[in-house]
């Protein structure tokens, strides 16, 4: 009873250190709670202002890509134009080398016609050979009883006898062009056009007239040579590029006015020839539409 009576006096005892001894445990760690707390809230304000400063960053970033993208746009807007006028005038001269190409491949038709002529002419050689052959048996012949003195006409018919062939007058005039030799040639042309003005070959004679006038930049020349194709010899298969060249050389000599006129009177004699795409061509490299022809008039 005694030892039991102990125990409990010692337990009585304990007990109330142990309580303070909890109560002091707990002080230090509400200490600590608090000041874990103090330190989260300090790095909650920390964040916080980190936060806003990015925010504040990012919204700067957003607003200068956006003036970024606008002058983008801007120079975009101003490089299109830009290009877009350069190309435009770019393009002007390939309208005009258009034309030359165009030429090149009615030069080469004109080559395969003139090979189907020099056939011809060939022909004709051949004949004139036999005719001279003839002519040499005349020659060595007796000869014949001396006419009377009134013998005017037949000097005159001898005369003219002296004048070469329509057939060699214009191969020469042809074989000194294709040599390169143009004065000589336009020569050539013109004693065939003053002998033979009815000839089948006067077309082209007097066209190539104008072809070497134009090369040679006389191009008031060039325009009178072209009309007089069109006057003399108005229906046949050197119109239409009479007509287109004729305006060619008033453009070259600064008459575009003219040179509209002619080709807008192509355009509306002759829609299926091969020239009228290249006559629109022109027109609209000046900054015309084909519109409605007036009569063109003669330079």
């Amino acid at each position: 009873m005694m030892r039991y009576i102990g125990v409990l006096a010692l337990s009585t005892l304990l007990i109330p250190g142990a309580a303070f001894a909890a109560s002091r445990e707990q002080q230090e760690m509400q200490r600590d709670i608090a000041q874990l707390q103090d330190q989260v809230r300090a790095l909650q304000s920390g964040f916080d202002q980190k936060m806003a400063a990015v925010e504040t960053l990012i919204q700067q970033a957003l607003d200068a890509g956006n003036k970024a993208n606008t002058s983008v746009s801007v120079l975009n807007a101003s490089v299109t134009q830009t290009l877009d006028r350069e190309l435009k005038d770019a393009l002007r001269p390939v309208a005009g080398l258009t034309a030359k190409v165009d030429n090149s491949n009615n030069d080469l038709s004109d080559v395969k016609n003139s090979m189907a002529d020099i056939t011809t002419q060939l022909n004709r050689i051949q004949q004139l050979l036999a005719d001279m052959n003839n002519a040499i048996k005349v020659i060595q012949a007796p000869p014949a009883a001396p006419p009377p003195s009134n013998t005017n006409p037949d000097a005159a018919g001898a005369s003219r006898s002296a004048i070469p062939p329509a057939s060699v007058l214009y191969d020469n005039a042809r074989s000194d062009y294709n040599s390169g030799k143009a004065d000589l040639a336009a020569n050539d042309y013109a004693e065939f056009l003053r002998d033979y003005p009815d000839d089948p070959n006067a077309p082209n004679a007097q066209f190539t007239i104008g072809e070497i006038h134009l090369g040679q930049q006389k191009y008031d020349q060039a325009v009178m040579d072209f009309d007089a194709v069109l006057e003399r010899y108005p229906e046949n298969k050197l119109t239409p590029d009479a007509y287109f060249m004729k305006g060619m050389a008033l453009k070259l000599a600064g008459h575009r006015d003219l040179a509209a006129s002619e080709w807008r009177t192509l355009i509306k004699k002759y829609p299926n020839s091969e020239r009228k795409n290249q006559a629109m061509e022109q027109l609209r490299a000046m900054g015309l539409s084909a519109g409605t022809a007036t009569p063109s008039r003669r330079k």
